[in-house]
């Protein structure tokens, strides 16, 4: 008897196709390659777009695969027994090879004796017209009443025109007690009866602009099985979270949690985001996305946020992510081997995130709970809904977490508000993604390739001159046939030395000569079609398509990026020998002039960081070590230690460089022959570039020369205006720190004595409105310390409640409030005193509700402001009288 764990599943469906004559494909990156439309790999066909629109040639006809998916529009609904982010997907692929009247019968002999699915327990739904599918079913032997004609079994073209077709759905009968009760409960209904698992498309149409649609000579097939739907049938489990691919997660947080899944529904729904998200965000990052603000970087918040909330839920107050990550990455690196090596990258990326999240934290629930005495204060009794959304949207704060919060406060939520501004948001994103279920479809017969369409060879690994061949000439974008002197536009060679921009790496430029014109190469890069783009200008003549040209790189540019591209390598070993394995490429620019590094690491570095990787850098290029270059299949690669880097896109076979025993990375980049040829390499700069991210700029050779003549200029030039010698120069800036320092602490007592004198003076504007003193005064100072300082003797000499004090400091109007406590209302308070009164002046403010400090721009408004300030005051405290 088989035990259908869920490899038993995968490995049933991948050889059953195996045996059939499929080549299998290994799963591509949740990041997609080359495809705009989406954020993130969301099926199977995606990585077979290429082959089906003729873009690129298929490594067969028959292809099958299981690939890792991610679907965004379910992460608010995980945690109930449905919904996934992250799931895997098998599937099996025709490019213009067999279509339905073999599809269909292979489909039931798999799911009746592969997967032994009770024939009894299957349906079917098809498109109504497609008599085909209808007769092929019925052959194969299911029951006509179990094929349900349902005419959303149709998948369109990815946009106004384009390949398209009729599917077929199978489902699987779960038995009445998942069910409706209904007497016509079929697949469709809502109810959990009929589990939908596997979908067979049927690409047999191509749609043309109008409507009109016309057979393709020959069709596609693409369908797609969830891997957690049938091991969830073939287990007999509840959901897909009883499953093997779930529990041992949710056992790993039942022991950090304490809690028992199954025992309650609240905790039980808790425990089954953290199983999910932990899923999620693990091969989110093994995949190269990075927790940020934009795009799939927000995703990978969101998913993260959402998981320390849930975890909070369940006890787990402290950090525990990586320990989630971990239980994932225990699971499922057997079957995804690339986990092991990134484990301790992936951990440490996501606990940086868990701790920033905590001040984030604090923030959104400080932000509910003035929200809510907010509406008490206003005698209201419904918490807006749009405020909901902004803690759900900005925040991560789940809306049934809100919504607890929220009744236990005695309020109701405007459920429509929060709805409007959701849909409002699913707008914007359908905006930035249209790969669903019409994209899914976009496959073709009638892409047929040209010689325009083939990829370059590159040569530019091995000379930086040769001969080839104009296979294309465009101007603006579009197709021509020659460009002429002075106009600009692109060259596509059959072969060429120039390197692309790719991996960090800019482009190539240099000459390409034919016997009628010269063409100057300001740019080099790579469309999807592989074909390297000569972008530039011709210099003299005319160039067309078919003429023979002589390619020729600039070799001086190409040694200097060269140099700074091998330094990259040296420096990112360092990074990791000195701060520690976390500090891994998260993206890098090679140019001629500066190689620039990001990375993640909590906090800017030391210098003796700095000092000490620069140091390790500078001891591999003395080494001369030699630069090996070698092609080796990727697991290969791996295993041997070399650096596969998140957001890459890596073939079976990569290219692997190695300098001496100190460095070994995939790279497709060009590189010095020994690290010697370097020169030299020193740190320009390090930065922040975001939270948790940091910046190194490097540069070496020729620019390291000049960067370090530029310095040592630098400091002769300080060194004279000083009136000191190079050598001395840090004591002369010690001494006149000293000075300064002496200066500043004489400009403070003198400017706290005129302080005191001028607050008896000062104390004479007072003005009492319902028993409260308050002071509103235009003031000399020359700086926001000295406003300070007379705010504070103020209260010394007069029992003064309110004050708000301006002064134009350096030619700009500058404010401070000081409230006492007793005088401090809902709305009325610092921060509202001065901000009405910078607002006058086109400024605005901040601070404490007894202490908040404004700037404007307008100099000739102070007055004004004041007035306003003034005003606010007597109004607020006449209302209390």
């Amino acid at each position: 008897m088989v035990v259908w764990t869920s490899e038993a599943v995968a490995e049933t469906y991948l050889s059953f196709f195996r045996e059939r004559g499929h080549l299998q494909r290994a799963s591509s990156s949740l990041v997609p390659d080359d495809d705009p439309t989406v954020l993130l790999t969301t099926a199977g066909m995606q990585q077979m777009i290429p082959y089906m629109l003729g873009r690129s040639a298929p490594p067969a006809s028959r292809l099958c695969s299981i690939q890792k998916c991610f679907r965004t529009t379910d992460i608010g609904s995980v945690g109930d027994r449905r919904n996934l982010t992250f799931f895997e997907m098998l599937g099996n692929f025709s490019i213009g090879d067999y279509f339905k009247e073999q599809m269909i019968p292979w489909a039931w002999e798999l799911v009746t004796e592969g997967f032994g699915f009770p024939v009894d327990r299957l349906w079917v739904t098809v498109y109504p017209s497609d008599d085909e599918a209808i007769a092929l079913w019925q052959r194969a032997g299911i029951a006509s009443d179990r094929i349900v004609a349902d005419e959303s079994n149709f998948w369109g073209p990815p946009g106004s025109s384009g390949p398209c077709g009729p599917d077929t759905e199978l489902y699987y009968d779960r038995g009445l007690s998942f069910g409706c009760g209904r007497a016509d409960c079929a697949p469709g209904c809502e109810c959990e009866r009929f589990l939908e698992f596997w979908n067979l498309v049927f690409m047999q149409y191509f749609q043309d602009t109008d409507g009109s649609r016309a057979p393709l000579a020959r069709p596609n097939i693409d369908t797609g099985l969830g891997l957690e739907r049938v091991t969830a049938l073939l287990q007999d489990t509840p959901s897909v979270y009883e499953t093997d691919l779930f529990l041992p997660i949710i056992r790993g947080a039942e022991e950090l949690s304490g809690l028992s899944y199954g025992s309650n529904e609240k905790s039980d729904y808790s425990l089954r985001v953290l199983a999910d998200h932990g899923r999620a965000m693990t091969f989110l990052v093994a995949d190269g996305v990075l927790p940020g603000n934009e795009g799939r970087d927000y995703v990978l918040r969101r998913v993260i946020r959402r998981c320390v909330l849930y975890g909070q839920r369940v006890g787990l107050d402290r950090p525990f992510l990586a320990e989630l990550a971990g239980l994932v990455i225990d699971r499922m690196a057997e079957r995804h081997s690339s986990l092991g090596p990134v484990r301790s990258k992936v951990q440490e990326i996501i606990a940086a995130e868990e701790r920033r999240f905590a001040s984030t934290l604090r923030s959104g629930q400080g932000l509910l709970d003035r929200w809510i005495e907010e509406t008490r204060a206003a005698g209201g009794t419904t918490f807006p809904g749009e405020h909901v959304f902004r803690l759900y949207d900005t925040y991560g704060f789940p809306r049934e977490l809100s919504e607890e919060v929220i009744s236990d406060a005695g309020l109701s939520i405007d459920s429509d508000g929060f709805e409007a501004a959701m849909s409002a948001q699913r707008q914007r994103s359908r905006g930035s993604t249209s790969f669903g279920k019409t994209a899914r479809a976009v496959t073709s017969s009638r892409a047929v390739g040209s010689r325009s369409d083939a990829a370059t060879r590159f040569v530019g690994y091995e000379r930086l001159d040769g001969q080839s061949v104009v296979v294309s000439v465009e101007r603006d974008g579009a197709s021509a046939s020659s460009l002429g002197e002075g106009e600009q536009g692109t060259i596509v060679l059959s072969e060429s030395p120039f390197y692309a921009e790719g991996g960090g790496q800019v482009g190539d430029t240099g000459r390409i000569l034919t016997s009628s014109g010269e063409f100057e190469v300001e740019d080099t890069r790579r469309d999807p079609l592989g074909r390297f783009l000569h972008i530039g200008r011709v210099a003299r003549g005319e160039i067309a398509a078919g003429d023979s040209a002589a390619a020729m790189v600039d070799p001086e540019r190409r040694g200097d990026i060269m140099r700074h591209h091998s330094v990259t390598h040296l420096l990112h070993r360092s990074l990791q020998l000195t701060l520690g394995p976390h500090a891994v490429q998260a993206g890098s620019l090679v140019s001629p002039r500066v190689a620039r590094f990001d990375f993640p690491n909590e906090g800017p570095l030391g210098t003796a960081q700095i000092e000490a990787i620069e140091d390790l850098v500078n001891r591999h290029i003395l080494a001369d070590l030699p630069v090996g270059i070698e092609q080796l299949p990727f697991q290969e690669a791996v295993n041997q230690g070399a650096a596969a880097f998140f957001g890459e896109k890596y073939g079976d076979v990569v290219r692997v460089v190695t300098m001496g025993d100190f460095s070994k990375e995939l790279c497709g980049g060009t590189h010095v022959r020994t690290t010697g040829e370097i020169g030299a390499a020193y740190v320009a700069s390090e930065t922040g570039i975001g939270s948790g991210m940091r910046r190194i700029e490097i540069v070496a050779g020729r620019a390291a020369h000049e960067l370090a003549r530029e310095r040592s200029r630098m400091v002769a030039s300080v060194a004279a205006r000083l009136g000191s010698s190079a050598e001395r120069l840090d004591e002369r800036v010690d001494a006149l720190l000293n000075e300064l320092r002496d200066a500043r602490r004489e400009t403070s007592r003198l400017e706290a004595t005129l302080a005191q004198l001028q607050a008896a003076a000062l104390a004479e504007h007072a003005f009492i409105v319902g028993g409260t003193p308050a002071i509103v005064t235009k003031v000399d100072a020359s700086s926001m310390d000295a406003l300070l300082q007379m705010k504070d003797a103020l209260r010394v000499v007069a029992p003064v409640g309110i004050i708000v004090l301006g002064a134009l400091i350096e030619g700009k109007p500058q404010f401070i409030a000081s409230i006492g406590q007793e005088s401090i209302r809902p709305g009325f308070d610092a921060v509202a005193l001065v901000r009405s009164a910078a607002a006058v002046t086109g400024g605005g403010g901040g601070g404490q509700p007894d202490l908040a400090r404004a700037g404007g721009r307008d100099p000739s408004k102070l007055d004004d402001a004041l007035a306003t300030a003034e005003h606010a005051i007597r109004s607020e405290l006449q209302g209390r009288s």
